[in-house]
């Protein structure tokens, strides 16, 4: 009669090695994940100036309103074209009817707007002190200009992004979670945290001057601002 014994050793071997294989993840803490955000910001001069200056006036005929705003429109345009560091553009053009007590139309009224846009602030206002010769001055508003805004958000954006990381290294520290991994980052755009700064001119008519003295203005700072937030992993 014979015998046969088979060995328990690869079976407890087998088990052996199962286990191992499953006690990492069993140990394992979940990962921590924080929703973040933070700014980087930076004050800058203004650099740019816009401006519009419209003139109103008031015909028996549509056509002579027609014909007085259009005069004044070209006569803007001519002036204009001795300071090439200003852009002139048209604005708004409207006309509508006046009308008597008894309902009747007894006149035309109009206005046309120019709006003129430079960094050349010496130029622009030389300019505009010619025009209010014949035009009103609606407003008058300095910014940063986007080219110099979009300049400064390179600089801005590995700033935001760094504070982002402080934040989570902070928080890593406290949880006792020191190994953080970016899962999600999204860069908003950089915006002035003030409005620019508007100026008004007192209205008068053309013929209330026969000069007008060149202005002198001071275009202020604005603070451009970039946000950025993302999810990061502590483990």
């Amino acid at each position: 009669m014979s015998l046969f014994l088979r060995s328990s050793r690869p079976l407890l071997l087998g088990v052996t090695l199962l286990l191992s294989q499953l006690a990492p993840a069993q140990a394992a803490e979940p990962a921590t994940v924080l929703n973040l955000s933070a700014s980087a910001q930076r004050e800058l001069p203004n650099d740019q100036l816009n401006a519009t200056l419209y003139i109103q006036e008031r015909q028996p005929q549509a056509a002579q309103l027609a014909d007085k705003l259009n005069r004044a429109l070209n006569r803007a345009k001519a002036d204009a074209a001795g300071y090439p560091k200003v852009t002139i553009s048209s604005g708004n053009y409207n006309s509508w009817p006046s009308y008597d007590k008894n309902g009747k139309i007894n006149g035309w009224q109009g206005r046309a707007d120019i709006r003129l846009h430079s960094r050349d602030f010496t130029a622009a206002a030389e300019l505009i002190a010619q025009l209010q010769k014949y035009m009103l001055l609606e407003g008058v508003q300095f910014s940063v200009a986007d080219s110099t805004r979009k300049a400064t958000e390179q600089t801005l954006i590995p700033e935001a992004i760094a504070l982002l990381q402080h934040q989570a290294t902070a928080a890593g520290k406290a949880l006792g979670k020191p190994q953080q991994q970016v899962r999600e980052l999204t860069i908003g755009e950089s915006q002035p945290n003030m409005p620019p700064l508007m100026m008004r001119a007192k209205a008068m008519t053309a013929d209330a001057v026969a000069e007008v003295t060149t202005p002198e203005w001071q275009p202020g700072k604005s603070t451009i601002q970039l946000n950025v937030s993302g999810r990061i992993e502590l483990q």
